[in-house]
């Protein structure tokens, strides 16, 4: 699909009595998507949240439904303020409902979920990025916060879980395994979920992965953490040169108090700033911060090929790989910025900087040993496993080429197979010239010597 219509669907947690009347509160948004000829429609974090109060058992949550339905006429409205004023004081308690739904029967949440959404994509004939759930995950036997993505037919093309923990999911949930572009019939699908756009690496991994468009869900309550997720959506996108969006969660959260801020954020449709006006990168975004709607874009794939062959920042062309030894050091390691940070590069003697290993705090430098001794015996020093076995779980998987502990000096061979074959035009664009070849493999064998060294 060359020039697909891709929608973004902003709207609130509501509470239902039923899943009848969520389904028609869906309605309204894929209704206006396919209106305007969507292809894509991508719902926020936590939309599929909605489905499970329908199912949350106890008097106390039917109370609160009761409270939450619209009424009209008089006597309606005042039975829906004494079961909401009832539902106060016995502190009707969503959270903890879905806690214990999720200890009881995580399962059926997910089952039911998928059904949703699952219909709704097939009704429609849309691919449809479905927001997400708690779910419960059988090979790690945890609950982890994830997103299904539907194809055209209703068949469940893949799910991404999030990776990026953040105040929202932290004690409800585990940490996912990675990251995964996902095949559809609109292209490669790569899902952040809100915090994951902050980081670089998410993103990147995806790209390596053929990814043709980077998608962020979120969920956030607050001015400041919203106006960074939507920053980081975008510079994202910048970076790969890809294209992307942003859907937000608004309105009030059913499973928090009344005191509690609400969700907020503007969503949005990203694509190169070569392909918007003023260069800004943003092609429509909604105009309000609370509001609930739709916006449509089309994204032209044959212009973003095009982009990578000839704009004059080849960002998908090459990248300076002999000049991140330190980073690839960092990476190898999972290290955090405060972690890094003693290690040090030499700014005195940028000449011997290819020969010195980089060295710790307290540490004494020695005369420089040949590059791959360096390796060995850094290798020999250090106790396996290098890092805690937690962390290479979570960090191994969204790395682009194993074992865990890398640096950049593969061959150009490799790198080309790092980010994969996709003739619908789903990939990094690392070829060029013949002549330019022959430069590049020069240029690597040259990288992974340095690399070495380092």
């Amino acid at each position: 699909m060359d020039k697909p219509i891709v929608a973004v669907v902003q709207h609130k947690l509501i509470i239902t009595k039923s899943l009848d009347e969520l389904l028609t509160y869906y309605h309204r948004f894929l209704r206006i998507a396919k209106t305007k000829g969507g292809k894509l429609a991508v719902f926020p974090e936590f939309s599929g949240l909605a489905v499970g109060i329908p199912m949350f058992p106890g008097w106390r949550n039917a109370l609160l439904k009761e409270a939450a339905t619209p009424k009209k006429g008089l006597f309606p409205r005042l039975k829906g303020m004494l079961a909401g004023g009832a539902a106060n004081v016995m502190r009707a308690d969503l959270q903890k409902t879905l806690r214990l739904t999720l200890a009881d029967m995580p399962e059926s949440l997910f089952d039911v979920y998928v059904s949703v959404f699952s219909e709704l994509a097939k009704q429609y004939e849309m691919t449809l990025v479905a927001g997400s759930l708690y779910s419960y995950d059988v090979k790690s036997a945890s609950i982890r916060n994830t997103c299904c993505i539907f194809g055209p037919d209703g068949s469940l093309l893949g799910q991404q879980a999030q990776v990026a923990l953040d105040p929202e999911t932290l004690d409800v949930a585990q940490p996912g395994e990675g990251w995964q572009a996902i095949e559809t019939p609109v292209g490669r699908i790569g899902v952040m979920f809100g915090y994951e756009a902050l980081y670089p690496e998410p993103a990147r991994v995806l790209a390596y992965q053929g990814a043709d468009m980077l998608l962020t869900i979120a969920a956030t309550k607050r001015p400041a953490v919203y106006h960074k997720i939507r920053q980081g959506a975008l510079a994202r996108c910048q970076e790969n040169q890809l294209y992307g969006l942003v859907s937000f969660l608004v309105g009030p959260d059913p499973f928090a108090g009344d005191d509690e801020p609400v969700f907020m954020g503007k969503s949005a449709i990203f694509a190169p700033l070569d392909f918007t006006p003023r260069f800004t990168g943003v092609m429509t975004e909604l105009g309000s911060a609370q509001a609930e709607g739709v916006i449509t874009a089309e994204w032209d794939y044959p212009a973003l090929q095009e982009l990578w062959a000839a704009s004059e920042t080849p960002l998908r062309r090459q990248m300076p790989l002999e000049q991140v030894g330190l980073l690839a050091q960092v990476y190898g390691r999972a290290l955090t910025l405060d972690a890094s940070s003693p290690l040090q590069l030499s700014a005195q003697e940028p000449e011997a900087e290819s020969a010195q290993p980089f060295l710790l705090e307290g540490e004494e430098a020695s005369a420089p040993p040949e590059p791959r001794a360096v390796m060995d015996a850094e290798a020999a020093a250090e106790p396996e496993p290098v890092m805690d076995e937690d962390i290479l779980s979570v960090v191994t998987p969204i790395l682009p080429i194993e074992p865990a502990i890398f640096t950049l000096s593969e061959s150009e061979e490799d790198a080309e197979g790092a980010g994969g074959e996709n003739e619908d035009g789903g990939q990094d664009d690392v070829a060029s010239s013949e002549a330019e070849s022959e430069s590049d493999a020069t240029a690597a064998a040259d990288a992974e010597k340095t690399t070495a060294g380092e």
